[in-house]
């Protein structure tokens, strides 16, 4: 969503530019006794007035401005992801917080620290938590307790973090013989 946010940014302000750029343009264009120097303003308020509410130009441009204000609409009333997961409090006075990465870097250091796994990728959504967690096993059998090993880590240390409303924990190993 920061990218598309981002991206509606620059094309309003490019497009304000543009605009501003072309008003000015025409205004020392009219000072000047030079017109039209880009749009030629006299023959578009012409138009204008020659042209009624019920014509197909007129419909179409009122149709594509409604449907651009509803996609603007829409980008800014989808929810944005949180920035930070609130901790919970006995006191309503304090608003204490973890940060995605935060949150994120604890579970992986918890999870590195289980024996047998060497590297982990954590991924903090909204609702989940996904931990990709490589492992290496002596025996194929000890699979499974690596995985519950992981799991109880990952729970454990978001246990300890003492969220309002933890997310759901998805725990993925990936295991390689020695």
């Amino acid at each position: 969503m920061k990218l598309l946010n981002r991206l509606l940014a620059v094309i309003v302000s490019l497009t304000l530019i543009a605009a501003a750029t072309v008003l000015v343009a025409d205004l020392i264009a009219d000072w000047t006794g030079r017109r039209p120097a880009v749009i030629d303003w006299h023959a578009t308020y012409r138009w204008a007035q020659r042209t009624g509410w019920d014509a197909g130009s007129v419909r179409l441009i009122c149709l594509l401005l409604c449907l651009l204000g509803l996609a603007l609409l829409a980008a800014e009333l989808k929810p944005r992801r949180p920035a930070r997961l609130v901790t919970d409090s006995d006191d309503p006075a304090i608003d204490a917080a973890y940060t995605r990465r935060g949150v994120a870097q604890a579970v992986r250091t918890a999870v590195t620290e289980v024996d047998g796994v060497d590297r982990t990728a954590v991924a903090v959504r909204r609702r989940r938590i996904r931990v990709h967690a490589h492992a290496v096993a002596r025996e194929p059998s000890l699979a499974p307790l690596v995985r519950d090993s992981v799991t109880l880590a990952a729970r454990a240390r978001l246990d300890a973090l003492d969220l309002r409303r933890p997310p759901k924990l998805a725990v993925r190993i990936s295991t390689r013989s020695r």
